[in-house]
């Protein structure tokens, strides 16, 4: 996120920098909480804070540096409701059954966030919603992917449930650090959505509106990277999460903002 928002122009980055801070905020309270109770009591306060907000008199720091880009934007921000009720989801079930429920965790979580990072932009809808709602599909699918070991731990999965019963696993097997064909390939599979989401988020941003949307494209190709070398090792992610070197990532993101017409998706990589 941060060589993402290191590259985004000028004039968005603070804005940009507020809609991360509050997706991290309200997403960590079902990790930080012992009892679910206690995090919907953090999740109402949080949804009276999207009211103050919308009012121009928020409490909180995060809000309060969202602020400045929503008045200077006229932003409407009533979706960011939905990153609470993607919250929500986490304290409630933790589970998805289909592919379905967990495509609507997904929205929740970054659809919101990345529609409103467009609009900051001052792009058309034409031009950057299919891109926004890809990629944040994408990278929610790929953060799911790298903390599986975290996430399993904690209670929570977000493989649909159908394909880990297709596979003969559960959670328990998820966590079996043992060689496994049938886990590297159910993870391979997740791993392949994702890109597929990622790749055509990058098909579908036309060449003029590249520019406008580099904290996007270098997150994408960040991300894209990573999946790469998730493949590469064999999607070891129960035995440690992976990280791109600082290094790596600067020089990604560099080449990503300095030449975006230059990034393409994988050949036949499109239809989800």
């Amino acid at each position: 996120m941060y060589y993402a928002l290191l590259f985004a122009p000028n004039e968005v980055r603070a804005g940009l920098t507020a809609l991360a801070a509050y997706r991290a905020e309200i997403l960590e309270i079902p990790r930080e909480v012992s009892e679910a109770g206690v995090g919907a009591v953090k999740l109402t306060w949080w949804q009276e804070e999207l009211e103050r907000l919308q009012n121009g008199e928020p409490r909180h720091p995060v809000t309060q540096a969202l602020l400045p880009a929503a008045q200077a934007n006229a932003l409407n921000l009533e979706g960011l409701s939905e990153v609470i009720e993607a919250a929500r989801m986490d304290l409630e079930y933790g589970r998805y059954p289909t592919l379905r429920e967990l495509t609507l965790y997904c929205h929740r979580a970054g659809g919101a966030i990345a529609d409103l990072a467009w609009r900051l932009t001052g792009a058309s809808a034409a031009e950057a919603a299919p891109f926004a709602h890809d990629l944040s599909m994408g990278l929610e699918l790929t953060r799911m992917i790298r903390h599986v070991r975290r996430d399993v731990r904690a209670g929570r999965v977000y493989i649909p449930e159908d394909e880990l019963t297709l596979a003969g696993l559960d959670a328990d097997t998820l966590l079996d650090e043992r060689p496994n064909q049938a886990r590297e390939d159910l993870m391979a599979r997740q791993g392949a959505r994702a890109r597929r989401f990622l790749d055509s988020a990058v098909a579908q941003l036309p060449s003029h509106a590249r520019s406008g949307q580099a904290y996007g494209l270098v997150l994408a190709v960040l991300y894209r990277r990573l999946l790469s070398t998730l493949a590469r090792d064999g999607y070891p992610v129960v035995a440690r999460e992976h990280h791109l070197t600082p290094l790596r990532k600067f020089w990604l993101a560099w080449r990503t903002a300095r030449r975006p017409n230059a990034i393409q998706p994988a050949p036949g990589a499109l239809p989800k």
